[in-house]
């Protein structure tokens, strides 16, 4: 087929229409004429290979990755940083209109300080290929592994380690999907705080085999842990990890305004753009002082650092979070930092939001910091019914953060901001704030 390209797809594809039939053309661009090769004919539309760009787009440049195209990590390489940032915020604007039936406009989305070598973290799978262990990313929107030694979105120490891991993998069994089998699953590494942290998750206690490999191999890292993952799911870390060697030391960590008192821990969240991290907590933090509410809630709270920074802002603040090493972290953070208005409460939000919300009353402001699938129904549902006046939802996926604020209809979008926490990729990072609607005045007649 021979095409023009109109605009792009939410992943990042472009879409071109023969007869107002849409085509998804993964690396197009709007405004280019192209050719390509369809290779799926649905009912509704058609995904086809791009093999010609005749007329270019100016926002196009030339990736400096080799791996582009390849590996699933990048989406927009090719598309300039302006051409990014406009996807971006026209693509929160698209889902807040078409799932959550608002006209409410996304601001300017605020642009990183670097859009390569942000990145603070970075995930590995390992699995068997033809010449052995592969070490890489999968293959966009597959589990078929691309092997790499080098990502431009890494910080510096973690890139002069990706080559090692290599090495390290090539003695030890790859894990196995199809059958469950293997011992090395993934490697998780971690700049944070100015610490380098290197995550291997096995399938069994292997500590002794772990530590004589990084010790082979030359691995030079600040904390080597080990995370013991049994389950025969795609969630990368088990329950157990344990460190092996180096010191999970308490390091001073500056964010949004404040310095914290911060240790790692391989199941404890951070945001994984510093700058932007920075950028969004400061923005909340600003709220929560306009508002001056009684108590606080972040919901999601993780390591506890949006937390304590809410902390300032009101008498009371409760952090909900799940995962009991992240709560943990947390805890040992608000003590170190002298912090005695928090309370935080490890457990399943969908389960325990309704109590707290009820608990806080009114004058109080909730953060929804949810994954990227969005709050269980559970958790709107608390939310719609409590009587607090203002709701920060942070959320890493405009669809699921339009179902979510459609689930709220008590509340109203006042402002729309997305941030571009993930740069050469389709992700964005955004922040709603959602007021408490006034009862509407009826007149008697």
């Amino acid at each position: 087929m021979e095409a023009d390209v109109l605009s792009l797809g939410y992943r990042g594809e472009g879409v071109a229409k023969i007869d107002r039939f849409p085509v998804f053309v993964k690396g197009a661009l709007p405004g280019e004429r192209i050719r390509a090769r369809v290779l799926i004919a649905k009912k509704d539309y058609a995904v086809a290979k791009l093999t010609d760009i005749l007329v270019s787009s100016p926002h196009r440049v030339q990736p400096p990755c080799p791996y582009f195209g390849k590996c699933g990590g990048c989406d927009l390489m090719h598309l300039d940083e302006e051409g990014q940032l406009a996807f971006k915020r026209n693509a929160v604007s698209r889902a807040l209109f078409g799932i959550a039936h608002t006209d409410a406009e996304a601001g300017e989305c605020v642009r990183s300080a670097k859009t390569l070598g942000y990145r603070n973290k970075l995930s590995l799978p390992v699995r068997r290929g033809s010449g052995g262990a592969e070490v890489g990313l999968f293959a966009y929107n597959t589990h078929r592994i691309v092997p790499i030694s080098d990502c431009l979105l890494q910080t510096e120490r973690v890139r002069a380690l990706m080559p090692r891991l290599n090495v390290f993998a090539s003695r030890f069994l790859p894990y196995d999907e199809t059958t469950g089998k293997g011992e090395l699953r993934h490697f998780t590494v971690r700049e944070y705080g100015g610490a380098l942290s290197l995550t291997v998750v096995v399938t069994k206690d292997l500590s002794g085999r772990i530590l004589s490999a990084a010790a082979e191999t030359g691995i030079e890292c600040d904390e080597l842990w080990m995370n013991i993952n049994d389950m025969t799911n795609n969630v990368i870390l088990g329950r157990v990890s344990r460190l092996l060697a180096g010191e999970n030391v308490v390091r001073d960590v500056l964010i949004g305004g404040r310095k914290l008192p911060v240790t790692s821990h391989p199941n404890a969240f951070f945001q994984v753009n510093d700058d932007i991290a920075d950028k969004l907590y400061r923005t909340v933090r600003d709220i929560a002082e306009r508002e001056r509410p009684s108590a606080i809630i972040d919901a999601y709270s993780g390591c506890g650092l949006m937390t304590a920074l809410l902390s300032e802002c009101a008498d009371k603040t409760v952090g909900i979070e799940i995962e009991p090493s992240a709560t943990a972290v947390a805890n040992d953070m608000m003590k170190r930092a002298g912090i005695t208005n928090v309370r935080n409460v490890c457990g399943d939000c969908a389960k325990i939001l309704p109590d707290v919300a009820g608990e806080c009353g009114e004058d109080s402001l909730i953060v929804l910091d949810p994954p990227r699938s969005g709050c269980a129904e559970s958790v709107t549902a608390a939310v719609n019914s409590c009587r607090a006046r203002t709701v920060i939802y942070v959320s890493c996926d405009p669809s699921t953060l339009a179902r979510d604020i459609s689930r709220m209809p008590e509340y109203a979008p006042v402002s729309v901001t997305p941030f571009d926490m993930f740069p050469q990729t389709r992700h964005v990072e955004t922040l709603v704030l959602l007021s408490k609607k006034k009862p509407d005045s009826h007149i008697v007649v």
